[in-house]
C-alpha cells in the first residue's frame, strides 16, 4: 500500500537507493525501538517483502506498524558535511529528546 505519510528528500531518496542496491535488498525499513533515556530510538534495516500492516514510501521505504504514527508528517533528509553523512528525520511528533539526540519521547 502507498501512502504519503512522510516526505523524503531527493538527496535521502538517493541513499536510501544506493544503500538498498548495495545490499541487493528490495526496501529500506523503518522502525521504532526502545532505547536510550527518552524512550525510543528510529532503526534502520532491511527488507524484502511488506507485512500486510506496513506502509510503503516511494517504492523504498517501508514504515513498519509501530512508527507509522510516530513518523506521520516528518520528513527524511539525507545530509553531508566534512566530517560524514548521516540521514536526519525532522519529526514533528517528538515532544522531547536526549541531549545526546539519540532518543526520543512522543
Amino acid at each position: 500500500m502507498r501512502v504519503k505519510m512522510l516526505n523524503i528528500t531527493a538527496s535521502a531518496k538517493k541513499y536510501l537507493n544506493y544503500k538498498r542496491i548495495e545490499k541487493d535488498r528490495k526496501y529500506i525499513l523503518l522502525t521504532l525501538k526502545p532505547s536510550g533515556c527518552a524512550g525510543f530510538e528510529y532503526d534502520w534495516d532491511y527488507c524484502d517483502g511488506l507485512k500486510i500492516t506496513d506502509r510503503l514510501i516511494d517504492d523504498i521505504l517501508v514504515v513498519s506498524d509501530v512508527a507509522t504514527e510516530a513518523v506521520a508528517g516528518s520528513t527524511i533528509d539525507y545530509n553531508e558535511e566534512l566530517m560524514g553523512s548521516y540521514l536526519t528525520i525532522t519529526n514533528p511528533n517528538i515532544q522531547d529528546a536526549c541531549g545526546c539526540g539519540v532518543s526520543f519521547t512522543l
